[in-house]
């Protein structure tokens, strides 16, 4: 083994400066996330400059003899995440030349490292200094699956005393490009189940191959976003969710034939273990758990009928898994009429028989390991203070315990909890299965020792498409609107276009960011260690109204960029659109959400839209400022979107409400310019795409048929992260994903 490397120093290059004392990376002295094994290789590269740094010397000084991961992907993966985090390319490298079969030379120029930045400011409407950074961010989460190669080992590394445990062997089963996703083992150990887009046409169908190798076999040949797979007990039938037909569930033989129709809409569907019923969960994933109303659970004959719902006395419920014994169902369920109450959020078990739900007391368990929504890395949205419980993934009929995948740290990895089937109770505190430089996700399980995982890579960025948004025709392709290393989301737009607020995590934490386009000039609207999120731009780009995450509370402020930030609302959920005066606020919240209208002077509230039943959110005004466009969420997962005249008495009655079109529960819309047009998003074929529809100038009622403005079918995908329209363009929130499918055993497994 080397001697230890020298005492780190801080470093500067191009617009770059590393302090290896702290573990900082910064770009014009803003803070980019990288540590772990890529901030290591980079201090490393900067201590030999120009001289070559091997793959062996790698190994020895980062990868120690005790680590277990396969450090060829490692190191791929690691270098992937620096080069990222620099801007730099392999192919035409600034800072990082490539030795084929050798290692690596930093070739960028050293000079003298930056002033420190400046102290932090106070936190919006505390008075206080906020909280410093800590020394070492997370990674960006952009590796490709091989990072994830992660050679784990379960109680090799966390547990210590006899008998030790067996060493798990890792098997990659897909090697293709694109996303292969969603795996699931047969009951006999030998087959994987998967969806994927490697097809020609690029779209996600069903496949099934051996484990121990061998082509796969083609299920589904329609490319309708054909998704989560699941083994009948039997093994000779795969369910499935499907897009086709507006969405549902269906299932196929486990080796190819017909497919076959089981039940209308529905996600994540899974086999009872005696394969004659299927359980499955209707909603909508993007939106939260501890929003009531959100989802429902049903379970329906695998040979078709009627659904039945289970845990009807909880407001909302979805991801269901069976026991062992199929006596019951584990879910995650929340139990208060109000929104945003984390006592209320637990993993549930329920009867198939019926009866009330019983709690696991999984989420005090989660809490007391330090498993919370605050601690969580992973994708932005995931980053807010909102409780979230991971969805349970697998329930091991020989070891009693449920395996999930939960972020921490870089990455997401896969856990265990113990649950007794006899009691329903946690037994056993959750425990680490792997601790690679992937991303683990969506594991399945027969037994303990054979699990079967994807290993996921998401990049969120924000796209713009030039489009005539009075006549409905495109004038351009999509084309990203701003590129870098940190994720970037709600993007909104001024009225002229030349602006655009969004939040991005560029800083570690999500923070409203405020860009001129024309310049590529950029700078933070309110710097704050508290999460922010759902810009929204005024008119004149003059101020920008936005949620702040302050403990358990939601909070609305607006400031100019680089402003004072000035409190507007106390438990509004959101902000959604300014007046043209710029004097109101649309605003939502209560429950169920009702829509009101914020005097800013004031601080007062008026309600515009509120029904018994409906929450009623996303607000948009007209051109005219005559109107009002909403989404009125009816049930989980559907919506439609509204509109309704301003002049009418307050709050709006639903007499004179007006539905343009058919969404899910989560989408919204937007005007034209000229008034005469809606555009919003919708999964109406299957997936979630962007659509118009014309509306008459004098009733406000639609006319002629709804028309296709963008499609995302293939890797790109909205991902719940906000879009805008104005200026001449649509601007997107878009995601895009790749994945492998991995299987890990070990010996005494099948």
């Amino acid at each position: 083994m080397a001697s230890p490397s020298p005492t780190p120093r801080r470093f500067g290059f191009g617009p770059f400066e590393v302090d290896g004392s702290v573990g900082e990376l910064r770009k014009h002295g803003v803070r980019i996330r990288l540590s772990g094994q890529p901030f290591s290789i980079l201090m490393l590269l900067l201590e030999k400059p120009g001289d070559v740094v091997t793959r062996e010397e790698l190994h020895e000084r980062i990868w120690s003899e005790g680590t277990f991961v396969d450090f060829e992907h490692g190191l791929n993966g690691a270098m992937n995440k620096l080069r990222k985090a620099l801007g730099d390319s392999a192919e035409k490298p600034h800072y990082i030349e490539t030795l084929p079969g050798r290692g690596y030379r930093f070739i960028g120029a050293l000079g003298s490292p930056p002033s420190p930045p400046i102290s932090d400011i106070p936190v919006p409407g505390t008075g206080v200094q906020r909280r410093p950074w800590p020394h070492a961010r997370i990674t960006e989460r952009l590796a490709w699956a091989a990072a994830c190669v992660v050679c784990v080992a379960v109680g090799l590394q966390l547990h210590i005393g006899p008998p030790p445990q067996p060493v798990w062997k890792m098997a990659r089963v897909t090697a293709e490009d694109g996303l292969s996703q969603d795996p699931a083992i047969s009951p006999a150990g030998d087959l994987v189940a998967y969806s994927s887009d490697s097809g020609l046409d690029g779209r996600q169908d069903l496949y099934v191959r051996q484990i121990s190798g061998g082509p796969p076999v083609r299920l589904t040949f329609d490319g309708d976003g054909n998704t989560t797979p699941d083994f009948s007990g039997e093994g000779s039938r795969i369910v499935f969710r499907s897009n086709r037909n507006g969405g549902g569930i269906y299932q196929v033989p486990a080796l190819g034939g017909e497919s076959r129709f089981v039940a209308r809409g529905g996600r994540d569907p899974r086999f009872s273990p005696d394969g004659s019923q299927v359980a499955y969960w209707v909603g909508d994933s993007s939106v939260g758990q501890t929003i009531p109303g959100s989802g429902a659970i049903w379970v329906v004959p695998a040979s078709g009928g009627q659904p039945a719902q289970l845990g009807q006395g909880l407001t909302s419920a979805r991801n269901p898994i069976w026991s062992p014994d199929g006596e019951r169902l584990l879910f995650i369920g929340y139990a208060s009429t109000s929104a945003l109450k984390p006592e209320a959020l637990d993993w549930w078990l329920v009867s198939t028989k019926g009866g009330a739900a019983v709690r696991t007391g999984a989420h005090e368990a989660f809490t007391r390991a330090g498993l919370t929504t605050a601690n969580m890395a992973g994708r932005m949205l995931l980053r807010t203070p909102v409780p979230t419980l991971p969805r349970p993934g697998c329930w091991s009929r020989t070891d009693d315990a449920v395996l999930f995948s939960f972020p921490g740290g870089d990455t997401n990895n896969l856990w265990k909890i113990g649950l007794s089937p006899r009691t329903g109770k946690v037994t056993d505190p959750p425990r680490r299965l792997t601790n690679g430089s992937g991303n683990e996700e969506q594991p399945s399980c027969v037994s303990g020792d054979t699990i079967a995982f994807t290993n996921v890579e998401r990049r969120r960025e924000m796209w713009a498409l030039p489009f005539d948004l009075n006549h409905g025709t495109p004038a351009g392709k999509l084309e990203r609107l701003i590129q870098g290393p940190a994720n970037g989301e709600n993007l909104s737009f001024s009225r002229d276009g030349k602006y655009v607020a969004f939040t991005s995590d560029q800083s570690g934490t999500p923070n409203i960011w405020f860009r001129n386009l024309e310049t590529g000039k950029e700078l933070s609207v309110a710097n704050s260690s508290y999460v922010q999120r759902f810009p929204v731009c005024s008119p004149s780009a003059a101020m920008v109204a936005y949620l702040v995450y302050e403990g358990d509370k939601r909070v609305v402020y607006a400031a100019a960029p680089g402003g004072t930030p000035v409190k507007l609302c106390d438990g509004c959920f959101r902000a959604t659109d300014w007046s043209q005066d710029e004097k109101s606020l649309l605003t939502f919240g209560g429950s169920p959400y009702e829509i009101d209208l914020l005097d800013i002077a004031a601080r007062q509230k008026t309600a515009l839209l509120k029904h018994s039943a409906y929450s009623l959110l996303y607000g948009r005004f007209s051109p005219d400022q005559r109107w009002i466009a909403f989404t009125a969420r009816i049930s989980p997962g559907r919506g439609r979107i509204v509109v309704a005249p301003i002049s009418a008495p307050h709050p709006i009655p639903e007499s004179a409400w007006i539905t343009i079109a058919e969404a899910g529960g989560d989408d919204y819309a937007n005007w034209s310019p000229d008034g005469n047009t809606l555009y919003f998003t919708s999964p109406r074929d299957g997936h979630n795409c962007l659509w118009g529809q014309h509306i008459e100038s004098g009733s406000r009622r639609p006319q002629g048929e709804e028309f296709a403005v963008q499609h995302l079918h293939g890797p790109l995908s909205f991902g719940h992260g906000g879009w805008s329209a104005t200026g001449g363009r649509v601007g997107l929130s878009l995601v895009e994903t790749q994945g492998t499918i991995w299987v890990m055993s070990r010996s005494g497994g099948r």
